[in-house]
């Protein structure tokens, strides 16, 4: 189900704990990018901090402007929240006494007076159109930013879900916080010697005949533990630094990039240029996988 009405996607900016293969801290919510029961997402852009309700899963579906959350528990309905940009409460609620656009002709409008929860408005919902049906219940409830946007929050449920759907709905627009908003760089102060501590940062290469790898362990002592079988990492030197190494490492951060510097004993010191693109890690301009170092607790 895709809203037609202007929205911008609650595609809130997050920053959260990195998770394995590449996942930074920096949860900014990504299309087809799962979000679990528990977690806290934010955005600086817009100003907002959220939290995932517990016994729901969350996702941006592609190419879609509206955040999807969906029950673990069989519940029958979802919950749907979008943003309208530059517009206040009474502008908000003019837009739904108006309706909600979607596809196929049908259009969502109050089903009674818009009320007040608080600082939260609230209405039931019904869809009118030719082709309407309305054996769903549907529930909103909106909430506006003091910077210039309102969240529109609209569950769907049959109606032995009902409770239980409007629940969780209750529970993440109570769970949602708003701060003036920021386009600083989430990776303005980026602690690299923090993040790649107790990391292992890897790249693999499956040939018809070989498996190719280059791995490096960054334990949190200052000390890495290599292992380069292709010509990757360290492809400007030469055939010495491959095969089973361990030294010392540094890093120096230099936000979204940083110079990362590797020293062995009985050899010249390796300098690799790391960078984060688009939440993912490219080390000399390759990209490479991120996640727990079995070696390095």
């Amino acid at each position: 189900m895709k809203l037609i009405q202007t929205a911008c996607l609650v595609c809130i900016g997050l920053c959260f704990s990195m998770g394995v293969h590449g996942q930074l801290p920096s949860n900014r919510i990504r299309p087809g990018t799962m979000y679990y029961p528990g977690d806290t997402v934010s955005s600086p852009r817009l100003g907002l901090q959220a939290q995932i309700p517990d016994g729901w899963e969350g996702v941006m579906p592609r190419e879609s402007e509206v955040f999807l959350l969906m029950s673990v528990n069989n519940v029958n309905g979802q919950i749907y929240v979008a943003a309208n940009e530059h517009i206040g409460r009474e502008e908000q609620m003019k837009r739904w006494k108006v309706g909600i656009e979607f596809e196929g002709g049908l259009r969502l409008v109050p089903d009674g007076e818009i009320a007040m929860r608080g600082e939260v408005l609230s209405v039931r919902g019904k869809m009118v159109g030719q082709n309407a049906n309305n054996a769903s219940q549907i529930y909103l409830e909106g909430k506006c930013s003091p910077y210039g946007f309102c969240l529109t929050y609209m569950l769907m449920a049959d109606k032995t879900s009902l409770e239980a759907v409007k629940k969780a709905l209750l529970f993440l627009v109570d769970h949602t916080s708003f701060t003036k908003p920021s386009t600083e760089s989430p990776y303005l102060h980026f602690d690299w010697k923090k993040f790649l501590s107790g990391k292992v940062l890897l790249m693999i290469d499956y040939e018809q005949t070989s498996k190719k790898e280059d791995e490096v362990n960054f334990c949190g002592d200052g000390t890495f533990y290599s292992n380069i079988t292709r010509r990757g990492l360290f492809k400007e030197q030469a055939k010495g630094y491959h095969g089973s190494k361990k030294g010392t490492w540094a890093v120096e951060s230099k936000g979204e990039k940083a110079v990362l510097t590797f020293s062995f004993p009985k050899l010249p010191d390796v300098v690799v240029r790391l960078e984060i693109k688009n939440e993912e890690i490219y080390a000399n301009g390759n990209r490479y996988f991120i996640g727990s170092s079995e070696k390095c607790k």
